[in-house]
């Protein structure tokens, strides 16, 4: 995972996911309003069939802003000092907060959110994480 290869990638898999975080997130209306009601009729469906009714369009929403920032957290936790990790949910709250005001200011078809703040610093904090488990069980990992 430290190797100068990987650190390349992940340099590279950093800014494209960054590019496509910062397409996302400043698109002049939300990505996902042509299929808000596609998306709300199929967990109509789903909720007939079994789907728990916690399992909402907000949720999901939410959810997805998670998976968003996770490669970004797990990314810049291989590209910091071990023990730095938990810099990746520091990264996250402040892009976060960067893009949540943005909207907020600059695209009035956007809605700025603290949840959104909320899921994306989880999301980052959760990538990072899950690089430094990875990286204490390779480290730890009894030779065979």
């Amino acid at each position: 995972m430290d190797s100068p290869r990987s650190r390349r990638w992940a340099w590279m898999a950093l800014g494209l996911i960054t590019l496509a975080v910062i397409t996302i997130t400043f698109w002049p209306t939300p990505v996902d309003r042509p299929f808000h009601l596609a998306i709300g009729r199929v967990l109509a469906t789903l909720h007939r069939h079994g789907l728990p009714h916690w399992v909402t369009y907000a949720a999901i929403e939410s959810a997805s802003n998670v998976v968003m920032f996770v490669p970004i957290g797990a990314l810049i936790a291989i590209l910091v000092r071990r023990s730095l990790w938990w810099v990746s949910g520091v990264l996250g709250l402040l892009a976060s907060v960067c893009i949540e005001l943005s909207q907020l200011i600059f695209l009035p078809a956007r809605y700025a959110s603290l949840g959104d703040v909320a899921a994306n610093t989880s999301g980052a904090l959760l990538g990072g994480a899950i690089i430094c488990i990875l990286r204490y069980i390779q480290t730890h990992r009894s030779p065979a």
